[in-house]
């Protein structure tokens, strides 16, 4: 017995020095160990707001060339067919006269066609229909624009009750807006070669340049001679429209 218990030992001593002895503990009897999972610091995404930031702002006068009119026939009647079909009749003839004036098909069209029934409530009874309203209205760019005025009068001597408005505008804004975009940074450009001198450094080169904006606008005066004016013809003054371009531009600094 004794033997056995020395060679016992003597293999637990053998395993020990060999590393090759596990001890196993009941989870109970050994306390945890959580890693610890120190939050590094974030990276801070930082916005580079140095050098010079200006805004720049271009500004073009045009001669409108076009004009858009905006027509309409607005009839009533009993009963809705009768109303419809006064409608059609009407526009059908001031669509003819248009185009009799030299206006194309595809400078003609459609923008609303709209019944509505007209009611009447006596005190103690439900609304009854008593007729329809038609209201079908056109969208015509002119342009020769010389000839707004004698299209507003023949249109409604065709049957024409409604003129909602008349819009000014020009066929082909692109090279006004390349002159007034180049305005844009002409102005900005010379706004930070002002700040830059008097904070007495030196400009360096474009670091960013974004677009604000195009705005078309009229200038609130009449032009000096009315379009085709004559007695027989509703005057019509075209004016002159402002086309704005607003730039924002950063430049670096030396």
């Amino acid at each position: 017995m004794f033997t056995r218990i020395v060679l016992a030992l003597a293999a637990l001593a053998l395993l020990a020095t060999a590393g090759l002895i596990v001890y196993v503990a009941s989870p109970r009897s050994v306390p945890a160990i959580e890693a610890s999972t120190a939050a590094l610091p974030s990276a801070q995404a930082t916005t580079d707001t140095s050098g010079i930031s200006v805004s720049g702002t271009g500004r073009v006068r045009i001669k409108p060339n076009i004009a858009t009119l905006s027509i309409g026939v607005e009839t009533r009647a009993t009963t809705l067919a009768e109303a419809t079909s006064q409608a059609n009749t009407r526009m059908t003839a001031v669509t003819e006269k248009i185009k009799s004036l030299g206006v194309a098909d595809k400078d003609i069209q459609t923008t609303a066609f709209n019944i509505t029934p007209l009611t009447e409530q006596k005190q103690g009874s439900a609304p009854v229909i008593t007729g329809y309203r038609v209201n079908n209205q056109l969208s015509v760019t002119v342009r020769k624009i010389d000839d707004v005025g004698k299209i507003l009068d023949a249109v409604v001597a065709a049957g024409a009750n409604n003129v909602y408005g008349i819009t000014f505008g020009v066929d082909d804004p692109a090279p006004y807006q390349q002159q007034a975009r180049a305005a844009a940074i002409k102005d900005a450009q010379d706004k930070a070669g002002q700040l830059a001198k008097a904070a007495g450094v030196t400009l360096g080169k474009v670091i960013s340049i974004n677009e604000g904006g195009v705005s078309p606008s009229p200038i609130l005066r009449a032009a000096s001679a009315p379009v085709a004016m004559t007695m027989a013809t509703t005057p019509v003054e075209t004016g002159e429209m402002e086309l704005t371009v607003t730039v924002e531009m950063r430049f670096g600094v030396q």
